[in-house]
């Protein structure tokens, strides 16, 4: 009866239950519920500290239990993830060890491969938000970041890996001859349209209209005039 409340419980409650009682069962269940996902995220964040992260993690959690203060408890165990993240040397490869295993087991996968090329920063927004399933404002908090860098990030680490896993468009193949004749195309092309710009006619300036200006023969116009001065006079 007691595993079966136990796992009815939401995170937060046992995690408030745990630090109340200390109770090792309480603690498996924690345990059993995000073990694997946070094991998942290391091995691909730092596969060749991921074990003794972990080691590290779970123990001072069974030690020291938070007090969430209404805090969702995956994202304060992401948080404590990353700092220990920050103070280990993800580069390192230690030779022969479990680790090193797990590191040439990711690199079997091509999908895995390619999220091991991408920058640290990238890898760790792609995986936060993709396969742990925060949200990006969890992942831009953690990474300290805006929304917004977090946001471009992102899809530039889905655009690295779907480059890496299918490579690039492919341009449709052309031969030696065929980009010759486009190009002496483009070429005559462009000569007849720059021949085309200097034929063509400086365009003339409108002349003004005026209301006086109705008859077009000037010297109509003028012998009007004056016709029309021997009258008034």
């Amino acid at each position: 009866m007691f595993a079966d409340k136990l796992c009815s419980l939401s995170d937060e409650d046992l995690v408030a239950q745990y630090y109340d009682t200390r109770n090792h069962k309480v603690f498996q269940e924690i345990y059993q519920r995000y073990k694997d996902e946070l094991f998942r995220y290391c091995a691909q964040m730092t596969p060749q500290r991921c074990i003794p992260l972990m080691e590290s993690l779970w123990a001072k959690f069974l030690d020291a239990p938070p007090k969430l203060h209404q805090h969702c408890l995956k994202n304060w165990l992401y948080l404590q993830v990353n700092k220990q993240l920050r103070t280990v040397d993800t580069t390192e490869v230690i030779t022969g060890s479990d680790d090193a295993d797990l590191a040439k087991a990711l690199e079997k996968s091509a999908v895995l491969r390619a999220i091991q090329q991408l920058p640290l920063r990238q890898r760790n927004i792609f995986l936060l938000f993709t396969e742990c399933g925060l949200s990006l404002a969890t992942a831009a908090d953690i990474e300290r970041i805006p929304l917004a860098v977090c946001r471009n990030l992102l899809q530039q680490s889905r655009e690295h890996i779907e480059q890496a896993i299918h490579g690039t468009a492919r341009k449709p193949w052309k031969s030696t001859a065929t980009l010759a004749h486009e190009a002496a195309a483009q070429a005559k092309e462009a000569e007849a349209a720059g021949k085309a710009g200097d034929a063509q006619p400086a365009p003339s300036k409108a002349r003004p209209i005026f209301p006086w200006e109705k008859s077009p023969n000037p010297a109509a116009a003028t012998s009007a005039t004056a016709n029309r001065s021997v009258e008034v006079a």
